[in-house]
C-alpha cells in the first residue's frame, strides 16, 4: 500500500513488509533560473534523498527530469597530478617489507623433549616479531632431540614446536633476544593422540530445579602439519554417561553418537554443588566430565511500583446560634 502527497518537502511513505518507511524529497522550484542549471539541481535534491533517506525503498514515485540536448552539456576532466621533477623514494633491488632473520651475531638453542624423552626429527618454529610483522624459520631438531639457530639478528622471538601427529605445545616460547645474545630455549611437547570424550551444558552453569542440555562430545585427536591440535568427531561409538547422587540424566544413556560424534542427554540438579559427571566410551575408557557446579536458581529482583498517598479533606460545617 503506497501513500504519497505532493509539494517541497512532503512525505512519501511505502508500507514494505509490514514495516513502514518514510523518505523525505525536497524539490525547490527555483524562478528566474536557466533552464539548464534548474535541472541540474532537481537531480542532485532527488538523488540526495535517494541517498540519505530512502535506502533499500523500491519503487519510488521520483519524477524523471526532462532529457537533456545532446551538446548541452560540457564534459568536464579531472585535472592530474604533474609530477614532473618530483624526486621519489625508490627501494633497493631485492628489498621487501617481510621481516628477516639473517644475518646477524645472535643465535638460539635448544632441546626438545616428551612425555619419554628427547623427540627427534621434531619441527622447531622460530618467529621473529616486529610490530604485527612476522619473520618466520623452520628447524629440524636432531636425533638427540637437540635444536640450534646461529647467525641471527636480535629481537623478540616466539617459539614453539611439534611431531606430527601426536606431539606438540600448547603455549609458545617468547624470549628476547639481544643482538650478540646466545640463548638455550626447552621446548617441551604433550601428548594429544588418542580418544577424547568432553562435555558443555547449557544453561552454564545449571540451576537447580531446571532441566539443562548436556551434549557429550567424543573425539579423536592429532597433531597436524602445522602443529595445531585437531579432533575428529566419532560418530557410531557407544557413550555411558554417569552422574553423582544429586544429578539426573534423562534420555538414551548408554546411547550411540551422531554425524558430529555427540550424545545429547537432559540434566537436572536436585541441589547446589559439583555435578560429578563421567563417560565411558565404547565400554573401555572412561573420562571425567569438566561441568561446572550446579547453583541455586534466583529469580530476578522485581520493583514494586507504588503510588503517591493521596489525601481527601472532607468539608466541614458550622452552625452560628
Amino acid at each position: 500500500m503506497t501513500e504519497s502527497r505532493g509539494g517541497a518537502g512532503v512525505p512519501r511513505r511505502r508500507q514494505a513488509g509490514g514495516v513502514s518507511r518514510i523518505c523525505v524529497v525536497y524539490t525547490t522550484q527555483i524562478r528566474d533560473t536557466p533552464p539548464r542549471a534548474a535541472r541540474a539541481l532537481v537531480v542532485v535534491a532527488v538523488l540526495a534523498a535517494i541517498a540519505v533517506g530512502c535506502s533499500g525503498v523500491a519503487n519510488l514515485n521520483i519524477p524523471t527530469p526532462p532529457p537533456t540536448a545532446p551538446g548541452a552539456l560540457t564534459p568536464t576532466t579531472p585535472a592530474t597530478n604533474n609530477l614532473t621533477g618530483v624526486n621519489l623514494e625508490t627501494v633497493p633491488p631485492g628489498v621487501t617489507t617481510t621481516v628477516v632473520l639473517v644475518p646477524g651475531a645472535a643465535s638460539l638453542s635448544g632441546v626438545v623433549t616428551g612425555p619419554t624423552g628427547p623427540v627427534p626429527g621434531a619441527t622447531v618454529l622460530l618467529e621473529r616479531l616486529v610490530g604485527d610483522a612476522v619473520g618466520s624459520r623452520t628447524v629440524p631438531s636432531q636425533p638427540d632431540g637437540t635444536w640450534k639457530v646461529t647467525g641471527i639478528l636480535g629481537g623478540r622471538y616466539r617459539i614453539r614446536a611439534w611431531h606430527a601427529p601426536d606431539l606438540s605445545m600448547t603455549t609458545p616460547a617468547v624470549v628476547l633476544l639481544g643482538a650478540k645474545d646466545t640463548q638455550n630455549v626447552p621446548l617441551t611437547l604433550m601428548s594429544f593422540s588418542g580418544q577424547t570424550v568432553t562435555a558443555t551444558v547449557s544453561p552454564s552453569p545449571p540451576l537447580v530445579g531446571q532441566v539443562a542440555t548436556l551434549v557429550v562430545t567424543a573425539a579423536q585427536q592429532a597433531v597436524g602439519p602445522d602443529g595445531v591440535v585437531r579432533g575428529a568427531p566419532l560418530p557410531g561409538h557407544s557413550l555411558l554417561v554417569f552422574a553423582a547422587g544429586t544429578v539426573v540424566l534423562a534420555g538414551t544413556n548408554p546411547g550411540t553418537t551422531d554425524a558430529g560424534g555427540r550424545l545429547v542427554l537432559s540434566l537436572g540438579c536436585s541441589q547446589s554443588g559439583p555435578v560429578g559427571l563421567t563417560a565411558t566410551l565404547d565400554n573401555a575408557n572412561s573420562f571425567t566430565l569438566a561441568v561446572p557446579d550446579c547453583i541455586d536458581f534466583v529469580p530476578p529482583a522485581t520493583t514494586a511500583t507504588t503510588s503517591p498517598a493521596s489525601t481527601t479533606v472532607k468539608p466541614t460545617t458550622s452552625s452560628v446560634p
